[in-house]
């Protein structure tokens, strides 16, 4: 990872990496986060999501046009303070 921005008044998250064999690094936004709970699971929903990559945004829009990620409970606590 190259780069790495959260901001959490306006619920978003860019950073930027640089896989090996690729020439340029590789841009993402997600330009809406939010924290939720259902029963003891705890998910970060990721949503608008875009990269510097046309191919990697269609990739994204036809497949994970919402994303919902579970958090392991050890870290919920330090995700809260952050973010």
């Amino acid at each position: 990872m190259i780069d790495f921005k959260l901001d959490s008044e306006s619920h978003s998250i860019s950073f930027s990496i640089h896989p090996t064999g690729e020439e340029d690094p590789i841009d993402f936004k997600v330009n809406k986060y939010k924290l939720t709970n259902e029963g003891d699971k705890f998910f970060i929903e990721v949503s608008d999501i875009n990269t510097n990559r046309e191919w990697m945004n269609i990739a994204i829009e036809n497949f994970m046009p919402q994303s919902k990620i579970a958090i392991p409970a050890k870290y919920e606590r330090l995700i809260r303070l952050v973010m």
